[in-house]
């Protein structure tokens, strides 16, 4: 009986233990590497799966993130291994690294783990050879690669991949199809005796090259077969170029007709050196619908829906019908002395696209009507109107916009707005005005994802010009550019922006000075998109009248307690953002940010003094010269959440700002202003 208890107890003890192996995870302190010279030590930490403690992490601060970090023991030769791959890619052949030892901190904050590395000597690139390189010279060959005569030698021919790939894209941009490129690395014999060296050899056999006899299609069930061959930068006779092979898969994607597009040569004569080129479509289709709904900190509730059609009755033209409902609910002017009601306001969009109607030129026609409600100035503008746009490129990530834009906007005064306010809307000059301009804006997007960059840049710049021989009510020129840079960071991603733009009146509209700019062209700051901390909207020159300025015995350059807004010809904005994930809760799209933000807008640019970018100003009696004007560059700084969604993640953010305002004896700026609101704000 005893036996059979033992016999019992031993199988889920045993099972026990199996289910356990390679789950111990043992506490990690530090990690000392010996042994190295090439390469500093946060060098190879960085080659490492495993982590040391965090040192900075903005909820270290706040007391939430763990300071501990943990490792599995028996995955450490893993890790040795992960150190040789890096020494090897690095020319160092002969390296080796290994464990030497587990030790425990002496104050018992967890193992510290001692890694021993024997670099050897390094294996240098002698020279780079081509056998057979026609119809190419060697230097030619030599342009793209990385490596080159007098760099670490690559500790295996696999990692030679990216300099093959580019030298057959140049045997392929010539219709070199079948080129064969074999590598092979020989050791050379030099008087250096610090280091070895290798030649590199490229054994090349180029076949021959082909031209395009007939180009044929499959899988265009609906769509017309001039369609897709217009699309196409390739035409029979021509020599197979694989630059044109993407750039007309790249066509033939922006349609929006296409799941899938994909070139491959078909019945291939290499004694006349042609080939067939079929060119196979996944279809996708043509009519969709869309539906959104979201909330927002001023835009309480919004509603879109949209139906389009990419392919109307197979002719690649492509019709799209968008509306966009919300309720907008603020404080006007953030008066207390009444209700705030909620105000619909809407923006619908009918869009007729017309591909190559000029050429390779697409033509965009949309009518558009617009009510907006600016409660930060008192105002509601309704807004009516059409464009004509075209759209060309400059390369894979540029994109150029013509757009010839016809509006009419009316402005009239917020149903909540104070009586007092009704003078100095009649003073501004705010009217029902027409404006015909021509833009050009320009997009390079070297984001390695838009939607969620991580590294890389985006620059943006607009140059538009109204009026004078184009009509309307207003003549103006404007231009505004915009640069966001991405980094990636220990901990998270550093975001970056700066926004600078200038816009100005000219002809007919110089009379009326900075009003020459009608309302909605100005530029505004403050808020969840430009210097969070601020209301929206809310800072820069305001509606008044001098009878007001004398009454409250201030002067223009002190903000009044009714805020009036009413935008500026010049803006400069500055953002810094520190995303990062949260521990523990990132698993669920749950991350952090902080923020430095920055900006103001101007009516004259004499009003941009440099005393205005001093970090600190004080909410004081506006006679003192530290107390907060109009001019002042605005900071902020401040902290969010974010959580991830399929269209971009949702954020909270609390803004607290450096240099508020006293608006009256009794009321200063708030201290704190919370932003609600869907996407990144750069």
């Amino acid at each position: 009986m005893a036996a059979v208890l033992t016999l019992l107890s031993a199988g889920p003890l045993h099972a026990v233990d199996e289910l356990d192996y390679g789950l111990d995870e043992n506490l990690l302190y530090k990690i000392v590497f010996n042994g190295n010279s090439h390469f500093d030590d946060d060098q190879l930490k960085a080659n490492l799966r495993i982590r040391e403690p965090r040192k900075i992490h903005p909820l270290l601060l706040l007391g939430l993130s763990d300071r501990t970090a943990r490792y599995q023991p028996h995955l450490l030769d893993v890790e040795m291994k992960l150190l040789e791959r890096f020494y090897n890619r690095n020319g160092f052949q002969q390296a080796t690294v290994r464990l030497d030892s587990v030790s425990t901190d002496p104050l018992d904050r967890g193992d510290v783990i001692h890694i021993g590395i024997d670099e050897g000597r390094r294996t240098y690139i002698e020279a780079v050879d081509f056998f057979g390189p026609a119809p190419f010279e060697p230097e030619d060959l030599m342009e793209d690669l990385r490596y080159k005569a007098g760099v670490p030698a690559p500790g295996s021919l696999n990692q030679l991949g990216e300099d093959i790939y580019n030298l057959r894209l140049k045997y392929w941009e010539r219709g070199y199809l079948k080129v064969e490129i074999r590598p092979e690395m020989i050791n050379a014999i030099t008087p250096d005796t610090t280091a070895f060296h290798q030649r590199l050899i490229y054994d090349i056999h180029s076949g021959s090259a082909y031209t395009i006899g007939r180009i044929r299609l499959e899988g265009n069930e609906t769509t017309r077969s001039d369609l897709i061959l217009d699309a196409l930068r390739l035409r029979s006779g021509d020599v197979f170029r694989w630059s044109a092979v993407e750039e007309s898969q790249l066509r033939l994607l922006e349609t929006a007709m296409f799941r899938d597009v994909a070139f491959v040569p078909a019945d291939i004569d290499t004694v006349a050196g042609t080939t067939d080129m079929l060119v196979k479509v996944v279809e996708r289709k043509p009519a969709y619908y869309e539906f959104g709904f979201g909330v927002g900190s001023r835009e309480r509730i919004r509603l879109l829906t949209a139906w389009g059609h990419n392919n109307i009755f197979g002719t690649g033209q492509r019709l799209r019908l968008r509306a966009r409902n919300y309720l907008n609910y603020e404080d006007v002017q953030r008066l207390s002395d009444g209700t705030a009601d909620y105000e619909h306001n809407y923006r619908y969009d009918i869009t007729h696209s017309r591909p190559r109607m000029f050429g390779n030129l697409q033509l965009d026609t949309s009518l558009f009507a617009d009510k907006e409600t600016r409660g930060e100035s008192g105002l509601n503008l309704k807004t009516w109107g059409f464009s004509f746009g075209t759209r060309f490129g400059g390369g894979r990530r540029t994109i150029n916009l013509m757009t010839l834009r016809l509006e009419q906007v009316d402005p009239s005064l917020h149903p909540d707005a104070i009586p007092p306010l009704r003078d100095a809307f009649e003073s501004s000059d705010l009217r029902s005005s027409g404006t015909h301009s021509l833009g050009w804006n320009f997009y390079d997007e070297r984001r390695d994802n838009p939607m969620r960059p991580t590294t890389g840049a985006m620059r943006n710049i607009l140059v538009e010009c109204a009026g004078g021989p184009l009509g309307g009510d207003n003549s103006f020129l404007k231009s505004s550019a915009s640069l966001h840079r991405y980094f990636k960071m220990p901990v998270g991603v550093l975001a970056v922006r700066f926004s600078a733009g200038v816009v100005r009146p000219y002809g007919g509209s110089l009379d009326r000075g900075s009003d020459g700019v009608p309302y909605q062209e100005r530029f505004f700051a403050g808020g969840v998109s430009t210097v969070r901390g601020y209301l929206e909207r809310s800072l820069g020159p305001q509606i008044t009248d001098q009878a007001v300025l004398d009454s409250l015995q201030l002067t223009s350059d002190v903000p009044l307690p009714d805020r009036p807004a009413r935008g500026g010809n010049y803006m400069m904005l500055s953002n810094m953002e520190w995303r990062f994930p949260l521990p523990l809760l990132s698993r669920w799209g749950l991350d952090g940010v902080a923020f430095f933000d920055g900006g103001n807008v101007w009516e004259h640019a004499s009003d941009i003094q440099l005393k205005g970018f001093r970090l600190r100003s004080y909410p004081r009696d506006p006679q003192d010269d530290d107390a907060t004007k109009l001019w002042d560059y605005r900071y902020s700084l401040g902290w969010g959440l974010r959580v991830g969604t399929p269209v971009g993640p949702v954020r909270i953010d609390v803004g607290y700002p450096l240099k508020r305002a006293q608006l009256s004896d009794t009321l200063k700026e708030d201290k704190v202003i919370y932003h609600f609101s869907l996407g990144y704000p750069f």
